[in-house]
Formats: structure tokens, C-alpha cells, sequence
């Protein structure tokens, strides 16, 4: 868990006390979206946490369930596709693998790559912690918003992200 911090409001009531030009709507949403990550990233610290994973791991596990079975990615397409910082993810392959999380086997084609491929063990560790983390995130969301404020949350952030992420096809 981390240091407690002060609720958005009461951070936003201090600058605009003390600094109002800082507090744009801009300025304001960006605090709300930050807090907002941060809060829901401590939830799934502690989610995952109690399966002895780290952020990389599940994001890795979840990302080759993701994918068409047999559930496998070389791990240059891996990269790309998880949602947190790829550092490290050779030292994290190598623990899950140790785990009987995941397979790692010699591509025939290209003797450089190794293809990484979810473990039916591993199947069902993803699933088992993205339905604990699912739950957990609708029960923090779900209670303060509708689910039609969701919905349109959603498209906005969407709406939002098209323009500032690069279209990779």
C-alpha cells in the first residue's frame, strides 16, 4: 500500500488557494485522472500481490490470454502490447517460466526469437486474478458512478486517447 495523499479536492483546494492559475479545468481533470490511476493501481498491487505476482507478470499473463490461443507472442510483439513500461521483461519471462507460467521454445523460423506461450497453469492463474481484479475495480467505480456515467466516461477517455495515441495497425 502506499503513503496516504491528500484527496484530490483538498489538493486542488490548496492550489487554487495558493496558485488559482494552476487549477484549469485542464489542470484539474489531469490531478482527477492521476489520482484516479493511482488509486486503482494500488487496488491491483494488492490484488495481484496476493497471488505472488508483480504489475509485469500479470500484465504479461493477461496480454498472452489475451491473444488467439495457443496464447502465444514473440516477445517483440509482447512489448508493444503490454501496458506498463517492457523493462526488465526478459528477468520476468524467465521467473514465470520457472513458475510453469509460461513456455518458452525455439522458433524454427528464427532461431533468435523464442516464442512465449501461456501454460494452461498460467490460463488459469490470468483468469482467476482478472476476475478479482475486475471485481474489485467495478465495486471502486461502480460507486460513484451509474453505469450509463461509465459508459460515456468511457467513450470520452476513448474519444480522448484517439487523438493522442499513435495509430499502430
Amino acid at each position: 500500500m502506499t503513503e496516504p495523499r491528500y484527496p484530490a479536492d483538498k489538493l486542488l483546494a490548496i492550489k487554487k488557494k495558493h496558485w488559482p492559475e494552476s487549477v484549469t479545468p485542464v489542470g484539474e481533470m489531469m490531478v482527477r485522472v492521476y489520482r484516479l490511476n493511482s488509486l486503482m493501481r494500488d487496488s491491483v498491487a494488492q490484488q495481484i500481490a496476493a497471488h505472488d505476482l508483480s504489475f509485469m507478470e500479470f500484465e504479461v499473463l493477461i496480454t498472452l490470454r489475451g491473444v488467439a490461443p495457443p496464447y502465444e507472442m514473440i516477445p517483440t510483439e509482447l512489448y508493444p502490447a503490454i501496458l506498463i513500461s517492457s523493462g526488465g521483461l526478459t528477468k520476468v519471462l524467465n521467473s514465470l517460466q520457472k513458475r510453469g507460467l509460461i513456455t518458452r521454445a525455439e522458433d524454427s523460423a528464427d532461431k533468435r526469437s523464442k516464442p512465449v506461450r501461456l501454460t494452461a497453469k498460467g490460463r488459469t492463474l490470468a483468469e482467476r486474478v482478472m476476475a478479482e481484479v475486475l471485481e474489485s475495480g467495478e465495486k471502486m467505480i461502480l460507486g460513484g458512478l451509474s453505469e450509463s456515467e461509465v459508459e460515456r466516461a468511457t467513450r470520452l477517455l476513448h474519444k480522448l486517447l484517439v487523438t493522442l495515441e499513435p495509430a499502430n495497425d
